[in-house]
Formats: structure tokens, C-alpha cells, sequence
């Protein structure tokens, strides 16, 4: 094994894209930063897993999370950040002008990945509520435009609202709601539940900040940052599990790692699970009594089914012509919920999609890539036996094929390979707990400002990622690990932090 430094400025725990942007922003600054990861891979959800196809040298390369993401069009937030810190410069990006399909009992609509064509779109297809869809749409640009703080006067007032509020408000008809709120599972809420500033904040940053993908993938932007740390003296460690953060004094020291030993930093961003580092890494937990309290009162978010599938032939042609298209069979989303809740898959919605279109060339030659999701309640499989396990795992990747049959219908004699993720699986590779994919639930009262400070109450220790502020999903991750090195800054160097404005 390579011998490394052992001291360092900043030590980051994982490298999702929070862990990785705060180490960039960090390491672009002068500080010498250590990112530690568990995994083989760096960039957490933001990473690839290859399968071979048995007696053959053929390779999938399946994308673990990333569908699409928003804000990257030159003056948005993200853009600016990504540029500011040399990673746009090494991605290429696909840009989409449909941004989904939506499908439900009574619509079915190409989604313009432009408000204004969106906007057209619904008012053409149900006259009776222009003037109600003009109102709303002029909220979300209004939610969308900011103000002198960086929030307007209605983003503010979105925050203690649902999303069922925010629409009805303005447009009272179930088909409306259910297509304006056909992206809830990326955010792992129903419109009833949901935040609307959350939901409205991810809705903005695709039909006005753009709809893109990352060409060769989540892989791709992790590789990116690991590029440019690795670049500015910093150092990304894969296959390095932290087993502790330690502490002298009160205030941190280092880490403690599973097969190489400890590290010394002043600072340790965590960009692990706000629970697993209060409760379990944290070596002595009663110092972040404040922030755990914080925690264990916020309800975690829901999970997900996926299946990765490999097939044979041009999905396209064969039939299945959506990059990412979202199917549901009734307009009452809470009950949809409640499927979830007891585990009914076949009663919920889902989502299936052609990566190919996403990302033309990345399949296998004469071949195609393909997904099918269901969201998920985690604690229906946390204490599965063995068997119990397996057997609920077939019938789950049997369900989701046949999705995906509706659209190819000889999709079976065409699998190569198929592999099938569970709330069980999201915990074994993130150790998030319950296989949560989004930290805490989007709701009105643990979104964003609700969540565990980035700072928090032990000195030198902060979090990046889903689990803090702004939340989850690339553009919110990316945000929270370029504002907790803004902190870290102001802490080390007793200076308020420069660069890009997030």
C-alpha cells in the first residue's frame, strides 16, 4: 500500500458530489484536502457500475442515478460554480428540449424543457385554465428570480407551503396538479407533502435553468472534480473506509480509517450521513448533543426500486423512444402513498427511460441501456432474512421488466443483463440509513433550513451534502459542498469566502 501524507488542512468524509465540490472549491483555494471514500468509486450516487455479459467481452456501463439536471444554461447558478471552479471545462454536456413525458388515466404530454413552451402546452390543451396557468407560472418565475437576499418574496412564502398549496392556489383541477407535479419522486414526496419551495427550486432549475446530461454520465462530473483536487495538491483515497472523527479538546483532529491508519486535518467535512456522524463516527457523540437532537427529530426520506437492464438491439426502434418518461395509473397521488407505505409497488407509479437517448453512444455497440423505478419505503426492507430478501427481489425485477415490456414487448428474449437495486442495496453503498436517497423528507418543515447546520456545534467539524442545507439531488448537493467551504474559509482564515455565487 502507498504511503500518503498523514496531515492535512481539511479532511472530507465520502465523495458524493457535496464532499467532492466543497473539496474542489477548498483545494482551488490553496488548502491542502484529503477526500476519503469507502467505496471503489468516487462520486457516491454521482458514479457508474460496469457489468460483463457472461462467455462474452461485451461491458454495460449503467449510470447509477443520473436521469438529468438542470441550471447548467451559461448565467445559471451552477454553470457560473462549475466554471469558477474548473469543471465544466473537462464535461461535455447533452442539452434536451423535451425534458420528460408524463402519462396518466386521462393525459399524455411531451414536456418542453422551456417554461414558456410548458406553459403553451397546458394552456392549448386545457383552454378553461389559462388564465390560472398564467398566474402560476408567473409565481415560479417569481420563485425562480431571487431578490436582494437571494430568495424573492415568493420563494419565502413557498417555504411553509405544500405543493398541492402552491398549485391549488392558483389552478384547482387534479390532471393539472398531477403533471405539474409528475417530477415528485425526484424529490420523494407527493404534492400534499411536499415543500413547494423544495419542489419548486428542482422545477425552476430544469425549465428555466435548462435540461442537460452530463455526456459519459455521474462518473464523468466525479471524475471532473477528482481531476481538479488531485490537480491542487489534494488526494482522493477510494477503497478508504473512516471508521472514526476524532477529537482533543472538544475540537477535531482527524480521522480514523478502517485499513490505513488515521489522518490529521483541523477540519473534517463530512459529507456522510448526518446520522451515521453524529451517532457512530463522531467519537464522542455527545458533543454534537445539539445537532443530533436536529436530526433524530426529522423523518428521512423514501427510497427506490431500479432496475438497470441491457438489452439487445435499439431500444428506440423497438419501441420505447422516451429518455425518461413517468407512467401513472391514478390522479390520487395520496393514495399512491400509501402504496408505497405498505409496499404495494403494483399500485404506485413509475418511471422508465432509453439512456441512450440521454447519452447516444455509451451502450454497447447493437445495444441499449435501459431503466425502470419505482420509489420505495425503506423499512419494508430492512429486516428481511436471506430468502425473504431474494424472493422479494425477484418478484420486484420481474414487475419493473414487465414495465418496461409495455414499451418493447420481446424486451425478455433481449436482456443481457439486469440488475436490480433496493432500499437494501442504496444502504449497503451509500450507508445512508433505510437506503434513504435524499437524506431527510422534502417536506415543509425539514427541507433546506430545517436540516442540520453545515457548521455545526463541534469546532472544525461541518457537513456537505443531502443531508444539510440546501438538500439533496445533484444541483442541491453541489450548492451545499460549495457553501460549507465557504464556511470552512471564514473559520480557517477568518475571511469571508470568495469565488463563484451559487
Amino acid at each position: 500500500m502507498a504511503s500518503i501524507d498523514t496531515d492535512w488542512d481539511v479532511i472530507v468524509v465520502g465523495s458524493g458530489l457535496g464532499g467532492l465540490t466543497a473539496a474542489t472549491r477548498m483545494a482551488k483555494t490553496g488548502l491542502r484536502v484529503l477526500v476519503l471514500e469507502q467505496h471503489v468509486f468516487a462520486g457516491g450516487y454521482a458514479h457508474h457500475f460496469l457489468r460483463k455479459v457472461r462467455g462474452t467481452r461485451i461491458v454495460y456501463d449503467f449510470d447509477v442515478a443520473l436521469h438529468q439536471t438542470g441550471n447548467l444554461a451559461p448565467g445559471r447558478g451552477i454553470h457560473r460554480m462549475l466554471t469558477d471552479l474548473g469543471v465544466l471545462e473537462r464535461i461535455g454536456l447533452n442539452r434536451f428540449d423535451i425534458a420528460y413525458r408524463t402519462r396518466g388515466p386521462a393525459h399524455d404530454h411531451q414536456i418542453p424543457a422551456d417554461a414558456d413552451a410548458y406553459e403553451a402546452l397546458l394552456s392549448d390543451c386545457y383552454p378553461e385554465h389559462a388564465s390560472s396557468l398564467r398566474d402560476l407560472f408567473a409565481t415560479l418565475r417569481k420563485i425562480d428570480g431571487g431578490g436582494a437576499d437571494g430568495l424573492s418574496a415568493d420563494a419565502m412564502a413557498s417555504m411553509g407551503l405544500t405543493l398541492q398549496q402552491l398549485i391549488e392556489a392558483h389552478v384547482q383541477d387534479e390532471r393539472i396538479t398531477s403533471i405539474l407535479s409528475t417530477l415528485w419522486g425526484y424529490v420523494g414526496l407527493v404534492p400534499s407533502q411536499l415543500s413547494a419551495f423544495s419542489y419548486a427550486m428542482m422545477w425552476c432549475s430544469y425549465h428555466f435553468g435548462g435540461c442537460f446530461y452530463v455526456k459519459g454520465g455521474g462518473q464523468a462530473l466525479s471524475d471532473a472534480f477528482v481531476s481538479v483536487i488531485e490537480e491542487n495538491r489534494g488526494k482522493v483515497l477510494l477503497n478508504t473506509e473512516v471508521t472514526g472523527i476524532l477529537t482533543e479538546g472538544g475540537h477535531i483532529v482527524g480521522v480514523e480509517t478502517k485499513k490505513r491508519g488515521s489522518f490529521r486535518a483541523p477540519a473534517v467535512v463530512s459529507n456522510a450521513a448526518a446520522p451515521l456522524t453524529f451517532e457512530h463516527l463522531l467519537d464522542r457523540p455527545e458533543l454534537a448533543e445539539v445537532d443530533r437532537k436536529t436530526s433524530e427529530a426529522l423523518p428521512l426520506a423514501c427510497s427506490i426500486h431500479q432496475a438497470y437492464v441491457g438489452i439487445r438491439g435499439n431500444a428506440a426502434k423497438l419501441g420505447l423512444r422516451d429518455r425518461g418518461a413517468f407512467y401513472s395509473n391514478s390522479y390520487d397521488l395520496d393514495a399512491e402513498w400509501a402504496a408505497l407505505e405498505r409496499g404495494d409497488y403494483r399500485s404506485q407509479g413509475w418511471m422508465m427511460g432509453n439512456h441512450d437517448l440521454a447519452d447516444p453512444g455509451h451502450a454497447p455497440e447493437g445495444r441499449s441501456i435501459l431503466h425502470a423505478t419505482v420509489m420505495a419505503d425503506g423499512r419494508l426492507w430492512s429486516d428481511l432474512d436471506e430468502d425473504d430478501y431474494r424472493e422479494r427481489k425477484g418478484d420486484l425485477e420481474a414487475y419493473l421488466v414487465d414495465r418496461l415490456a409495455e414499451a418493447i414487448p420481446d424486451v425478455r428474449d433481449r436482456v443481457e443483463i439486469c440488475e436490480t437495486g433496493t432500499p437494501h442495496t442504496m444502504n449497503r453503498y451509500s450507508l445512508n440509513p433505510l437506503g434513504s436517497i435524499y437524506g431527510y423528507s422534502f417536506s415543509p418543515t425539514s427541507h433546506s433550513v430545517h436540516r442540520p447546520q453545515p457548521r455545526t456545534s463541534v469546532p472544525g467539524l461541518y457537513l456537505a451534502g443531502a443531508w444539510t442545507f440546501p438538500g439533496a439531488g445533484f444541483t442541491g448537493t453541489m450548492i451545499s459542498g460549495h457553501h460549507t467551504a465557504g464556511l470552512v474559509f471564514e473559520d480557517m482564515e477568518g475571511r469571508s469566502a470568495g469565488g463563484a455565487d451559487s
